[in-house]
């Protein structure tokens, strides 16, 4: 078979394309740089880089040509929807790939998360496609935790809007692996993956793991969401990052990031990746 990754220097998708690789399966991948590309996988061969904006016709039809599976992600920003949505109406227009789509745990028209909003309405598009389609919906990546690090490194604290809500992070590196599976496994197509990591943590908790991996006491400090929102913006973020890091805030306290599930490990074959050891490999980030 021959595999499309979209987006494939982002941080999933470029392990997604090392473990298809690794399993000697035909790769392309759609990319907007193809010098950023070729560094990224200058250790790899076999790999067909395909590039231009994810939003061009010429370019897109050429990337799905004779595709069989492609893995859909462009990684969240303002345009997620209009481009994955271009991506998709290219697909059906070509050899009509099955698609792999990454989506979220708190995937909803309402949730409390601005992706999972995003995501809706993406996964609404792909469904009135006509394409065969597997959604992939882990909860929140253990690498959101490296935005607390310069405040930590500075002030031995970070400032949030979820007190007592838990997530279940999961390790983007166990999230591609489990993607490059199911992408290469057509019984596992057509289905619904809902992933987390092995245990939820408040952000208190995961303070006190801090605490004991620096050697030092670290403190989350609550502040109200209107509180958050006026602090990202004041240091200068952008509406819409600033939206979305509230977000993962107040969807964490709505408990629509704390469900633990076991389908992982079971696709894994091993435990996954916890908090702790993420935070101990990533614990000079807290420091410098």
């Amino acid at each position: 078979m021959t595999f499309l990754v979209t987006a494939a220097t982002g941080r999933t998708s470029s392990g997604v394309v090392r473990h298809l690789r690794a399993a000697g399966e035909d790769v392309r991948v759609l990319v907007r740089n193809r010098e950023k590309a070729q560094s990224a996988f200058s250790d790899l061969d076999g790999i067909e880089i395909v590039d231009g904006a994810f939003d061009d016709g010429a370019v897109l039809a050429k990337a799905f040509n004779g595709v069989d599976v492609t893995f859909l992600t462009i990684g969240g920003n303002p345009d997620q929807v209009r481009l994955e949505k271009a991506i998709i109406d290219a697909a059906a227009k070509a050899d009509r790939p099955h698609v792999v789509k990454l989506s979220s745990i708190a995937t909803s028209h309402d949730s409390a998360l601005l992706p999972g909003r995003q995501h809706a309405e993406i996964e609404d598009h792909l469904a009135v496609s006509g394409l065969s389609h597997t959604l992939l919906r882990p909860v929140s990546f253990t690498d959101n935790l490296l935005y607390a690090a310069e405040s930590v490194a500075a002030h031995n604290s970070w400032a949030g809007a979820a007190p007592t809500g838990r997530v279940a992070y999961i390790d983007i590196r166990d999230v591609s692996e489990a993607a490059a599976l199911v992408l290469r496994d057509p019984t596992l197509h057509g289905k619904t993956h809902d992933w987390s990591g092995p245990d939820a943590y408040t952000f208190p908790e995961a303070a006190a793991l801090l605490s004991k991996i620096l050697g030092r006491e670290i403190r989350y400090v609550p502040v109200s969401a209107d509180e958050r929102r006026s602090a990202l913006l004041g240091a200068g973020l952008a509406k819409w990052y600033t939206e979305l890091f509230v977000s993962l805030d107040t969807a964490a306290e709505a408990g629509a990031l704390q469900a633990v599930t076991t389908t992982l490990k079971e696709l894994l074959g091993r435990e996954p990746r916890t908090v702790e050891e993420f935070l101990t490999e990533n614990a000079t980030q807290f420091t410098k």
